[in-house]
C-alpha cells in the first residue's frame, strides 16, 4: 500500500478548464480501489480548497503543511498570531506588494492583489462577472470581509517587479520563508507564499504517514511548483508534473505529462498503482 499526496493547483486542478481532469478523477478512483491511501496536499487554505473537500480521499494537508486533517480529524494546526500577520502586512506594504490572507473560512485579498488573483481564476471565464463568481466559489473575498477570528496559516504576496519581491525577502523574520509559486509574464505577476519555515508539505506528509505507522519511504508525492519541492524530494517516490517548475523536476524521480495530458493517470500507471 502506498500513501499518495496530491497537490491541487497545476496538479489536480487546471484553471484553464476550471476543473479536475476526468483522467485524474479516474486515476484516484482506481488507486483507492486498489487499496492505496490518498491525500490532498495543497498550498491552499481549508476555505480555498472547499470545492475539493468532497473528493474521496483519506485526508487533507492545507496551507502548504501548516494544517493537517486525517480521516476528518485535525491532527496539526500552526496558524499565525495577529501580531505576526500585522508584521507581514507591513512588510508587504513597505515593498509595494499586494497580499492575500488565507484563513479557514476564506482567503482575503487587498486591492493590489485583486488583479493577480482574478487573472488566475478567470482563465475559463467569459467576462469579469463570471471571473469574480469563480473567485468567490473558491472562497476568495475582498480584505474587508475578514473577521479576525478566522485563523490564518499562510499569506500570499503579489507583485509585478521581482526586484521588490527579492528585497522583501531580506525583511522577513527568520521563522518565515518565501516561495515563488506562480509567475505570469503576460501581466508581470508573481505570487510568493509566506509560511513558517518549519511547516512544509514534506513535514505534513511525514506526520500523516506516521499516524498510520508508515514512513515517507512508503509515500508518493505529486506536484508542480516550488512549495512541492521538499515533498517530492523526501517521499519514497517524487513525481513532477510535466507543466511543473524546473526546481522540482531536478529532484523528482519521475516527470509525468502535463495536467491536461493525463499527468496523474500516467504517473500512477507508470508505478503500477493503477
Amino acid at each position: 500500500m502506498s500513501y499518495i499526496f496530491l497537490d491541487i493547483d497545476g496538479t489536480l486542478y487546471s484553471p484553464q478548464i476550471n476543473a479536475v481532469p476526468y483522467s485524474a478523477m479516474e486515476a484516484m478512483k482506481q488507486a483507492k480501489a486498489n487499496g492505496h491511501k490518498l491525500f490532498v496536499c495543497t498550498g491552499r487554505s481549508l476555505s480555498a480548497a472547499k470545492l475539493f473537500l468532497n473528493l474521496d480521499v483519506d485526508g487533507f494537508v492545507f496551507s502548504a503543511g501548516a494544517v493537517v486533517y486525517v480521516q476528518g480529524k485535525r491532527i496539526h494546526d500552526r496558524s499565525m498570531s495577529e501580531k505576526e500577520i500585522e508584521q507581514l502586512i507591513e512588510i508587504a506594504k513597505k515593498h509595494n506588494l499586494g497580499y492575500c490572507l488565507e484563513g479557514n473560512a476564506g482567503a482575503y485579498y487587498d486591492e493590489k492583489a485583486f488583479r493577480h488573483v482574478f487573472d488566475y481564476f478567470s482563465k475559463s471565464a467569459k467576462n469579469m462577472e463570471e471571473g469574480k463568481e469563480i473567485m468567490q466559489s473558491n472562497c476568495y473575498y475582498p480584505l474587508e470581509y475578514r473577521d479576525k477570528s478566522d485563523r490564518v496559516a499562510k499569506i500570499c504576496f503579489y507583485g509585478e517587479d521581482e526586484m521588490f519581491i527579492n528585497q522583501m525577502k531580506t525583511d522577513l523574520p527568520p521563522e518565515f520563508q518565501a516561495l515563488t509559486t506562480l509567475r505570469n509574464p503576460r501581466i508581470r505577476s508573481h505570487c510568493v507564499e509566506i509560511s513558517y519555515r518549519t511547516e512544509t508539505k514534506s513535514t505534513a506528509a511525514k506526520l500523516v504517514c506516521e499516524t498510520f505507522g508508515a514512513s515517507l519511504e512508503e509515500a508518493i508525492g505529486i506536484g508542480d511548483s516550488s512549495n512541492d519541492y521538499e515533498m517530492i524530494r523526501d517521499c519514497g517516490i517524487g513525481i513532477a508534473m510535466g507543466n511543473g517548475s524546473a526546481d522540482i523536476k531536478e529532484v523528482a524521480d519521475y516527470i509525468t505529462t502535463d495536467i491536461l495530458e493525463d499527468g496523474i493517470y500516467n504517473a500512477l500507471k507508470h508505478y503500477e498503482i493503477i
